[in-house]
């Protein structure tokens, strides 16, 4: 299994420039930016075989969460790099990363490659509700064949779900046949 290092300086810079890109996006909470740090790294990985930040994500209820987020999050109000709101969105208390200052600074930190993935993901789910992009991460490969709490492997995004269960599905009627 693929054993990722984790770049902190790089995670905080990327938590700070997706809450900075997302600052229009009423629906933005923790949930939000958990899957847009993970799909940004496994999107990357599936493109270069390496993530962008390294961080492990592991299988929760509402989808993928970087191991590190809540360290690296509180991290960041220390230093005084951020602050966290509370709003309430539809009936749920939503918890908003908010950069201090002008955190467009935070995209020289990331390469023209990297920031184009951070860039596609970010749009293809700007405006999408936190279940809505929870929804869309349980069908990933990685989450649904990953135990609860556990790591999922980056090497996840090779995996043709559709094909595994055709060749299980073959397994099955040649077995009863």
């Amino acid at each position: 299994m693929y054993e990722p290092t984790f770049d902190s300086r790089k995670f905080r810079d990327l938590m700070l420039y997706l809450a900075h890109l997302s600052l229009g996006d009423r629906f933005f909470g923790a949930t939000k930016l958990c899957k847009l740090l993970y799909y940004c790294d496994f999107m990357y990985f599936w493109r270069h075989q390496t993530p962008i930040t390294g961080a492990s994500y592991v299988k929760q209820l509402r989808g993928p969460v970087p191991t590190r987020f809540f360290a690296e999050r509180d991290a960041l109000v220390k230093d005084g790099e951020a602050v966290m709101n509370s709003e309430r969105i539809l009936n749920v208390t939503q918890h908003r990363l908010v950069p201090v200052g002008d955190c467009s600074r935070k995209a020289e930190a990331f390469s023209e490659e990297e920031l184009g993935i951070i860039h596609e993901v970010h749009s293809e789910l700007n405006g999408m509700t936190a279940s809505q992009e929870s929804d869309l991460s349980h069908s990933e490969p990685g989450w649904i064949l990953t135990n609860d709490y556990d790591v999922i492997p980056y090497e996840s995004v090779f995996i043709d779900l559709a094909a595994e269960l055709e060749c299980e599905h073959s397994r099955m009627a040649v077995g009863v046949a």
